[in-house]
């Protein structure tokens, strides 16, 4: 793999934005798509509206900015959300007399070592966000969650994944992986490659995604800096974009004999909007629903869970929106949400957690240059010289159905409740921030099996168990307050396996309540990035999941 070099920044000629200082108001003023503060005559900052949390627009209130879709909240005076350690970047500026002016720097990524050709690639949507790429020479296959549950038995695939799908991921070149959520970096139908396999990954600060990768005991890992172009072989070069926001997460770039293809996969406004435009294919995700924001918090009442919902669901078709303005795509696959709340114990989930439709996103492409494809796992993409083809694939045949009770009672057997595990697993965590946590253990219906719960003071370093009448249901001076109620299955296999925290929010997993009700990034953020992945994997033994087991360390 030869390394080229940083894509080619080609800036769009726009007119700089000017503003009159005297048509501001002293304090905040909401211009466009600007928050700019004034005093004493003066221009003290400008930001733009953008929130660094989910991508959505910040609204001005009083002292604050804040994004609707996830209740997100930044202070205008120190430029830092609450209980966050995110500051917001401010846009250069310049004031000429009684004018301020802001440079508009727009501008959009060119390959220069793209060389157009006739040849063909193929591409083959698997299941979710699995694509199979190829050119007959060369072939890719992204984030393969092909089997079995993901989030801890919290999402199921919509419809099982072609009876060829386990081949198809063997026999590609390389698997590429955006990150190290569980439907993205699925340990289960991974265990069905080989340990030497070639996986691309992304050069995130945490490794969390390549070290998750070496504990379930691959060897063959290439790790890619971001905005680097590489090349595979002639006119066959691959590039890893990172989200814009400041979680681990990325999407990916192929140029296959002059094709180029964009998968945005479910990263927050990808590479800042910053992308290559005039592209073959763009696929994103489109279904909106992949969060436990705001189903599982119980601080918010079902009518308000319902309109966040509804606002999320229109965020997804603005970004996609966006994706397409910029990209200007030939074609456009919608792909990276085909999940369900499957699970009977989560019907309640499942009713409520609507999501968006193909024709739904199909009506909001204005682009008349861009055709709408609806993915279908019996048909092969023929992408050549501009154009696409379809063809049926003979003798098709899908996977059995996931035996969701089987894998739900496995995981109660494989993983019993065990206070002590837990509290020295918050002990030598190493984790220091205000933040009180309780946590209650409970059955599939958020009833507690004990009559204790435990509390975790990081700041003071307190762990303890304490009667369930005793939990703190209110603010506490200077500490975010968070009572968690887990199913107790779940929780142990995520203490057990040092896996990510968010497996528990976005599986639904969980019921929340916190005191003050805003989000604790910094906890999220360790819990689900830092503190991860210190022994080898392993989720269940039951045997339609292909457990992953380190043979010298059995939990039970």
């Amino acid at each position: 793999m030869k390394k080229l070099g940083h894509f080619n920044k080609e800036y769009l000629k726009q007119d700089d934005t000017i503003i009159n200082i005297s048509n501001l108001s002293e304090g905040f003023n909401d211009f466009g798509d600007y928050i700019i503060k004034k005093s004493n005559d003066s221009i003290d900052y400008v930001i733009d509206k953008i929130c660094d949390h989910n991508g959505g627009r910040l609204i001005l209130k009083g002292n604050q900015a804040v994004c609707p879709n996830h209740n997100w909240k930044l202070d205008l005076n120190s430029l830092k959300y609450q209980e966050s350690f995110i500051n917001k970047s401010t846009v250069e500026f310049e004031v000429k007399k009684n004018n301020l002016y802001l440079e508009n720097k727009s501008f959009f990524l060119e390959n220069t070592h793209l060389k157009k050709t006739n040849k063909k690639v193929y591409i083959r949507w698997i299941n979710h966000a699995c694509v199979h790429i190829s050119n007959g020479s060369v072939s890719f296959i992204t984030d393969p969650w092909i089997l079995g549950p993901a989030f801890l038995t919290g999402w199921w695939l919509d419809n099982p994944s072609p009876k060829d799908s386990i081949d198809l991921m063997n026999s590609s070149d390389y698997v590429l992986i955006s990150h190290n959520h569980p439907d993205h970096l699925h340990a289960e139908t991974l265990n069905k490659l080989s340990k030497n396999h070639k996986i691309i990954v992304p050069n995130f600060k945490s490794k969390s995604t390549e070290v998750f990768l070496e504990k379930l005991g691959f060897n063959n890992l290439v790790i890619l800096d971001f905005m680097e172009i590489f090349e595979i072989e002639d006119n066959v070069q691959v590039s890893i974009l990172k989200s814009g926001d400041f979680r681990d997460d990325s999407g990916f770039y192929l140029n296959i004999d002059g094709n180029e293809i964009l998968l945005c996969v479910d990263a927050n406004y990808l590479n800042s909007y910053h992308l290559p435009r005039n592209i073959d294919l763009l696929c994103t995700s489109f279904a909106s629903g992949a969060s436990g924001y705001p189903l599982i918090y119980d601080n918010h009442s079902q009518g308000n869970k319902s309109r966040v919902l509804f606002r999320n669901r229109k965020s997804t078709q603005k970004s996609i929106s966006k994706y397409i303005e910029i990209t200007n795509p030939r074609f456009y696959l919608p792909y990276a949400g085909m999940f369900k709340e499957k699970a009977p114990r989560d019907e309640y989930i499942f009713k409520n957690n609507k999501k968006n439709s193909f024709e739904e996103i199909s009506k909001i492409i204005s682009n008349k240059q861009t055709r709408f494809i609806i993915p279908e796992k019996n048909k092969v993409l023929c992408l050549q010289n501009g154009t696409i083809t379809m063809k049926e694939i003979p003798s098709f045949d899908l996977m059995d159905e996931d035996d969701i009770d089987n894998y739900i009672n496995s995981y109660k057997k494989d993983f019993q409740l065990d206070f002590d595990v837990l509290i020295k697993y918050f002990k030598t965590s190493g984790y220091r921030e205000k933040q009180i946590l309780q946590i209650i253990p409970t059955d599939d219906n958020f009833n507690p099996i004990r009559e204790e719960a435990l509390y975790i003071n990081f700041y003071e370093q307190k762990y303890f168990s304490i009667p369930i009448g005793e939990i703190l249901n209110e603010e506490i001076s200077e500490f975010n307050n968070m009572i968690i109620k887990v199913r107790s299955e779940s929780l142990m296999c995520l203490v057990l396996n040092y896996l990510p925290w968010e497996d528990l929010s976005i599986g639904f997993q969980c019921r929340i309540n916190r005191f003050p009700d805003i989000y604790e990034s910094k906890f999220w953020y360790f819990f689900t990035n830092v503190y991860v992945n210190k022994e080898n994997i392993r989720y269940s033994s039951y045997c339609g999941s292909c457990s992953i087991i380190d043979q010298n360390k059995i939990w039970l």
